[in-house]
């Protein structure tokens, strides 16, 4: 102690300042070098950097682009640090935290910047829709589920950028001349019951109004009874609090539409539910549906006698549409392009499609 005292009062306060921001990095990047590696982050749902990840090359800046990975990825109590970071944003009413906006009543939405989206790349893959259904001359129909942040532009932060939905919707319109556009817009416009509050996704409440509109584009009376919904989980949190990890921001409910017994669904070649009860227990709840994402999934209704046959080109967002079709076909044939790499014209012919349809947000790309 008595060495500590001598040395301290032989030091002035700038040369005290110096020595405090010297061994401060030294002592946290200690920390970091000596404990052991975090794996995943369950709050973000991915694999952080670990030190094996690293790579050599200083040259191509492999190196330096890993190290702050990781140095992000390990930082000391990163979690906590995060969690005090976006409580002391939303005390200060920011407009934008983690990449997302905090909107009216605590709503989170996807922060998606015009040039954030490839618009190039959507109408292309809108061009090559057009293609099948001609090709093809199977009816198509195309279902652009528009982003939140467009449909319920009176929930978000004032003057907080979007990306322009009416010039991408007009640009992909003209690419479907041969295909049934169903405009969702004017329907999801203006209803925040439409779209989870921590989540990018629709909710069922959501996807039956596009239900609805789906029946109506089939020649289907208007004031059918609408589908009946049971509450499937009320501590849902979607990806959107992953990026705003507060408890001042409420669970919210998910619910489903009710489903016959009897259907047969397959996954990739396995056998799977349609409702998968098991992702309420785990983070990723939307996963509810189907399991999640697959490259191929059909299901088939023997109860639906002589049916029809469809072929859907989806992304997630299809996940929570699906089982509302599942009494209106006799099968369904379901392709995430992301994961499955195929044919999509020789996929409707071989498989018999009496339709194909397009049912996904508006900004994917393909």
């Amino acid at each position: 102690m008595k060495f500590f005292n001598r040395f301290y009062s032989k030091l002035n306060a700038a040369q005290l300042v110096i020595a405090v921001f010297i061994a401060f990095p030294l002592i946290l990047l200690s920390a970091i070098l000596i404990k052991k590696d975090s794996v995943i982050s369950v709050n973000e749902n991915r694999v952080l950097t670990a030190r094996r990840d690293i790579r050599t090359d200083v040259l191509d800046g492999g190196f330096q682009k890993d190290l702050e990975s990781y140095l992000s990825d390990q930082f000391p109590m990163r979690e906590g640090l995060k969690r005090a970071e976006v409580d002391l944003g939303l005390t200060l009413r920011s407009g934008c935290i983690g990449d997302a906006y905090v909107g009216s009543g605590g709503r989170l939405f996807q922060k998606i910047l015009p040039g954030d989206v490839d618009s190039a790349k959507c109408v292309r893959y809108a061009a090559r829709v057009n293609r099948i259904a001609e090709e093809t001359g199977i009816g198509t129909y195309v279902m652009y589920v528009p982003s939140a942040g467009v449909s319920l532009r009176e929930y978000m932060p004032a003057g907080a950028p979007m990306y322009d939905d009416e010039a991408l919707f007009s640009s992909l319109r003209n690419q479907l001349k041969t295909c049934r556009v169903i405009d969702l817009r004017p329907v999801l416009s203006g209803h925040p019951e439409y779209y989870y509050a921590t989540d990018h996704h629709w909710t069922a409440a959501g996807a039956a109004a596009a239900y609805a509109e789906w029946r109506a584009a089939h020649g289907s009376a208007s004031g059918a009874q609408p589908p009946e919904l049971y509450t499937v989980t009320d501590s849902f949190r979607g990806t959107l609090w992953s990026r705003v990890p507060s408890e001042r921001i409420r669970p919210e409910k998910m619910q489903a539409v009710r489903i016959p017994d009897g259907l047969h669904v397959e996954a990739d070649g396995k056998e799977i539910s349609l409702y998968d009860p098991s992702a309420l227990g785990t983070k990723d709840k939307y996963n509810f549906f189907e399991g999640g994402n697959h490259g191929i999934l059909t299901v088939e209704n023997p109860a639906v006698k002589g049916g029809k046959t469809l072929l859907i080109c989806k992304d997630s967002f299809a996940n929570s549409f699906l089982p509302f079709l599942v009494n209106d076909y006799q099968k369904i044939v379901m392709v995430d392009e992301r994961y499955a790499f195929l044919d999509v014209g020789q996929l409707a012919l071989d498989s018999g499609a009496d339709e194909i349809a397009v049912i996904r947000e508006m900004i994917s790309a393909g």
